[in-house]
C-alpha cells in the first residue's frame, strides 16, 4: 500500500492499543483490581513473559472483554526478549498499576507523585446520600420506602452494611470499592433487610443508588437505613 495508507493504518493500530490500555487502567483503578494476580498461573517459570494467547486469557479472567485487535495491539506494545514467550506481562502490569503510584519511590523519596486523574475518580464512592435522582415524584416514593426500611431495621436491631461487605468481598464478585452488582443488592435486601419489598420497589431503590455501569452504592444505602448512633454525652445520666 502507499506510504500514506501505511501511516494511517499504523496510527489506527496505535490508537486502538491506547484506548484499550486506558480502558484497563480505568477499571483497575475504580475496582482496585490486582491485575498481576491473573497472569501468575500462566508464568510457571516466573520469567515475566507469556504468549499472546495466555495474555488474552489472563485479561479475560480479570473481566475484560476486549476485541481481538485490542488484545493484539496490547500484547505487541510490551515485547519480551524470551523467544517463545513474546509478551512481557510484567511491563504491562507495571504500566497499568502506575495509575496508583510510581514504582521505586523508596529510591527517590523526594519525587513528586502526580494526583489521580480526575477522569478515574469516582466522586460518589464514599457518598452517604442517594447517588442519582429518578424524578421528584419517584424520589418521594423511594424516600418513603427508605423510611419504612429504616424503621424495620431499627425494630429488628440489625446493621445492614455488614451484609453488603460480605457480598462485596466475595471472590466471584467484581469487588468494586463500596459497590455491589444490582443482583447482589437485591439478594442481600431480600434475604436480610426487607423481605417484603416488591420487585418494582426493589428496582426503584436499586436505581436510586445505582450507576450507569450496573453497580449499586451499598454504603450510601446503608447510611440511609442503618440506625444512627447517638452522640455520647458523659453527663446525660447525672442530668437525668
Amino acid at each position: 500500500p502507499p506510504p500514506d495508507e501505511r501511516h494511517c493504518a499504523t496510527n489506527a493500530r496505535r490508537l486502538t492499543g491506547e484506548m484499550a490500555l486506558d480502558l484497563v487502567k480505568d477499571r483497575v483503578y475504580k475496582q482496585r483490581i490486582r491485575i498481576q494476580d491473573f497472569f501468575g498461573d500462566f508464568d510457571r517459570l516466573r520469567c515475566g513473559s507469556i504468549t499472546p494467547t495466555q495474555f488474552a486469557r489472563a485479561l479475560a479472567l480479570a473481566g475484560f472483554n476486549l476485541t481481538q485487535a485490542q488484545y493484539r495491539e496490547l500484547s505487541d506494545a510490551y515485547p519480551s526478549t524470551v523467544e517463545d514467550r513474546p509478551v512481557c506481562y510484567k511491563d504491562f502490569c507495571a504500566d497499568v498499576n502506575g495509575v496508583f503510584t510510581k514504582y521505586n519511590l523508596e529510591k527517590a523519596p523526594t519525587q513528586e507523585v502526580d494526583p489521580a486523574p480526575a477522569s478515574l475518580l469516582d466522586t460518589e464512592r464514599f457518598s452517604a446520600k442517594p447517588t442519582r435522582s429518578l424524578g421528584d415524584a419517584r424520589d418521594e416514593e423511594v424516600d418513603a420506602l427508605l423510611d419504612a426500611i429504616a424503621e424495620g431495621v431499627r425494630k429488628r436491631r440489625v446493621e445492614v452494611k455488614p451484609f453488603f461487605n460480605d457480598a462485596c468481598a466475595n471472590q466471584n464478585s467484581p469487588m468494586r470499592v463500596n459497590h455491589v452488582t444490582k443482583a447482589q443488592f437485591k439478594q442481600v435486601v431480600r434475604s436480610h433487610v426487607a423481605r417484603e419489598l416488591g420487585d418494582d420497589a426493589m428496582d426503584a431503590v436499586a436505581d436510586r443508588f445505582g450507576d450507569d455501569d450496573g453497580f449499586v452504592n451499598f454504603v450510601s444505602f446503608s447510611a440511609c437505613v442503618d440506625p444512627k448512633e447517638e452522640a455520647y454525652h458523659p453527663y446525660r445520666r447525672s442530668l437525668q
